[in-house]
């Protein structure tokens, strides 16, 4: 057999896992896996700076941080770290700290911690402690103590302890000890049965702070916002980019005061996963936690997590490895994107 020049090729389709095991660490190309069954499945057990793709029929496990792309009817069963992209018909078993964002006519079924992103006609069954944000037309089936943020036209049935989180035209069927928070209550469609109920909104500064569990001394709390974080670690404003965030550094804006204006002027900030949520499909994503008086904190009426003030102290910047299984993901997509501007190659 020829020994195989990885460094000339962009891309390689492999067989077997005796293939697979022998492209090197720092193989920058795209990687096809056209094997492995539900019994014999390929293992991909490390992180390439390129893209690993199971596609056709193929089956695959992906460990540790590794990352894989899940097309055709392909299936992947993710655990540990690593991080998968559903698309087509594949089907995808989530497990441990595992991260999931599932396309199209896609299926994914998560349990542990795992983190999963559902759009198109994706479905998803959420068990144990997984979160789920369904977005477009997506299903939802949300057991244990999962929690599911619903957008769009997106449908979910919540069993267990779940909560939901209901947007838009989304549309909710509760049971057992669910909890679903109504943002918009003339417009999802929600029907509760057993011990699950309905919260709504917040409408107080008090009422925010004890819904999202926001640090606070009564006088004062801690909320978070997404920024930008350029090259030279410069954090920026994503509406205003020459509005800088520096650390230690007191921050003052005129705020608007009208609660009936769900976005107007003044300073945005909000709790973590409303932060976090916001920033998603930055490359360049940083998350700050800014400290300030909470009589100064409009909460709108009709808002959606946001509140905004007049000033704030910018305390750190929060690694989003400390964000949990979402922020973890999130930082995964961090690392591929900066690897991909090390070696353009990947792409």
């Amino acid at each position: 057999m020829n020994e195989i020049d990885y460094a000339k090729l962009l891309e390689i389709t492999v067989k077997s896992q005796e293939e697979l095991d022998m492209i090197p660490d720092n193989y920058a190309g795209k990687i096809f896996i056209k094997f492995g069954t539900r019994l014999l499945p390929a293992f991909v057990n490390k992180m390439w700076k390129g893209y690993v793709i199971a596609c056709g029929n193929s089956s695959v496990v992906a460990w540790g941080n590794s990352s894989v792309e899940a097309w055709d009817n392909s299936s992947v069963e993710a655990r540990d770290n690593s991080s998968v992209k559903a698309r087509e018909n594949s089907y995808v078993v989530a497990w441990e700290n595992s991260s999931v964002v599932a396309w199209d006519n896609s299926s994914v079924l998560a349990r542990g911690n795992s983190s999963v992103v559902a759009w198109g006609n994706s479905s998803v069954v959420a068990w144990d402690n997984s979160s789920v944000v369904a977005r477009d037309n997506s299903s939802v089936k949300a057991r244990d103590n999962s929690s599911v943020i619903a957008c769009g036209n997106s449908s979910v049935e919540a069993w267990g302890n779940s909560s939901v989180v209901a947007w838009d035209n989304s549309s909710v069927v509760a049971w057992g000890n669910s909890q679903i928070t109504n943002f918009q209550p003339t417009e999802a469609r929600i029907q509760i049965s057993g011990n699950s109920r309905i919260v709504y909104n917040p409408k107080t500064v008090e009422e925010y702070v004890s819904f999202y569990g926001i640090k606070h001394n009564k006088k004062t709390g801690r909320f978070f916002k997404a920024v930008h974080r350029a090259e030279d670690g410069t954090l920026y404003s994503d509406y205003n980019h020459s509005f800088r965030y520096m650390i230690g550094e007191t921050i003052r804006e005129v705020c608007n005061p009208d609660v009936t204006k769900r976005c107007s002027y003044g300073i945005h900030i909000a709790h973590l996963d409303w932060a976090l949520n916001f920033g998603a499909t930055w490359s360049n994503l940083a998350i700050i936690e800014v400290e300030t008086d909470l009589d100064k904190v409009v909460v709108p009426v009709t808002g959606d997590g946001k509140v905004r003030t007049s000033e704030v102290k910018v305390l750190r910047e929060v690694p989003l490895k400390e964000c949990g299984a979402y922020g973890e993901m999130l930082a995964r997509r961090r690392l591929r994107y900066l690897l991909g501007k090390i070696n353009p190659s990947k792409t």
